[in-house]
């Protein structure tokens, strides 16, 4: 019996109501509730292996100087007159160096000897007229009151014969600041200053280098030096013996030590060298990684965080370390860590909660 197209209304109520039941159940399926949440994509991470290296062998900088060292001034003003040496000059002690205008500390010199000679003649006067009127007060010729007043003038007379010696003595001292001399034997170091230029009391114009080198290290706070230890160091210029003079008891950021060493006399001064110190313990090592590896903590510079892939998982976990001094791209791990972990170098910022990852060798 064919199907009358035109009467369909017997047949909406359940059409409908089949629509809503499969509506209801697609949404019931596709509910959290109704499923598990979606397992996370395995991705790729780029990874390096955390290494060992021995302290000895890493290389540092260090700056070479004198360890006799002088910055020389004229301790009062005045116009230069007279350099007598240059940069790169030989010197010995006691050599006169430079010298400005004496003139001015010249006239006060003279004006305090003449003040101190008239004094001295007013003082012998008084002590003349003292003396005479010793013998008359002896004899009763003369009052308490005049060998009061007497007395009084003679040691008025002292105290600025005193002052006048005193104001000399200053006047002498200003003379001779205006040369300066080498206070040990050496070599001129720097020069600032040229005939006809004013300088300024206390300005540094001339300076010296003496006998013996030494040498600032910024080494790994963990590396055990001490003062008074022999190592042997290895620079630009050869290898030689070296003492430790000083280690600063202050670790700075990054975890570095600055260590003061003695170094070859041979060694140029104001040279930055590179070189590689060796501890007695050869068993010294760090456990380096490279610095991109970890993410700083702004507050606690030596403090960070690294991901790390388990021995026995393949989900990376965050990992706080201990960090030591910067070594060119590789930074020292002192805690935290051991030599073979694998930390994640790239692709970290993208993984999830949970996320397993690819470990390989580099990222496309």
């Amino acid at each position: 019996m064919p199907m009358n197209l035109h009467n369909t209304s017997a047949l909406r109520p359940a059409f409908s109501l089949s629509v809503m039941l499969g509506a209801a159940w697609l949404l019931a399926a596709c509910s959290p509730a109704g499923l598990p949440p979606p397992t996370p994509s395995v991705r790729p991470v780029l990874v390096a292996t955390v290494k060992q290296a021995p302290l000895g062998g890493l290389p540092f900088a260090g700056e070479v100087r004198a360890r006799e060292r002088a910055e020389l001034a004229f301790a009062v003003p005045g116009v230069v007159r007279e350099v007598l040496v240059d940069v790169g000059a030989s010197v010995r002690r006691g050599q006169l160096l430079a010298r400005i205008d004496a003139a001015p500390q010249q006239a006060q010199l003279a004006s305090s000897e003449a003040d101190g000679r008239r004094l001295q003649a007013l003082l012998a006067e008084a002590q003349r007229r003292e003396k005479r009127l010793q013998a008359a007060r002896d004899s009763g010729a003369a009052t308490d009151a005049e060998w009061t007043a007497v007395q009084a003038e003679v040691q008025s007379a002292g105290e600025a014969v005193a002052a006048a010696q005193a104001q000399r003595a200053a006047a002498a001292w200003n003379h001779a600041q205006t040369e300066l001399r080498a206070p040990f034997e050496g070599r001129v170091a720097l020069r600032q200053l040229e005939v006809g230029q004013a300088v300024g009391a206390g300005t540094v114009v001339i300076g010296l280098e003496g006998r013996g080198r030494e040498m600032w290290l910024a080494v790994p706070g963990s590396l055990p030096l001490a003062a008074g230890q022999t190592l042997a160091l290895t620079g630009s210029s050869g290898s030689a013996t070296s003492r430790v003079l000083q280690v600063s008891p202050r670790v700075e950021a990054g975890g570095s030590r600055r260590v003061l060493m003695s170094a070859p006399d041979a060694w140029a001064t104001g040279e930055a060298v590179s070189v590689q110190l060796w501890p007695r313990d050869p068993a010294a090592v760090a456990l380096l990684v490279p610095l991109r590896a970890v993410q700083m903590d702004a507050a606690h510079p030596a403090q960070g965080q690294v991901l790390r892939l388990p021995a026995n998982g393949q989900v990376p976990e965050h990992v706080p370390v201990t960090l030591g001094a910067l070594q060119g791209e590789q930074v020292e791990v002192r805690s935290g860590l051991k030599a073979g972990d694998q930390v994640v170098l790239a692709g970290g910022l993208a993984l999830a909660a949970g996320q397993a990852v690819t470990p390989v060798s580099r990222l496309r």
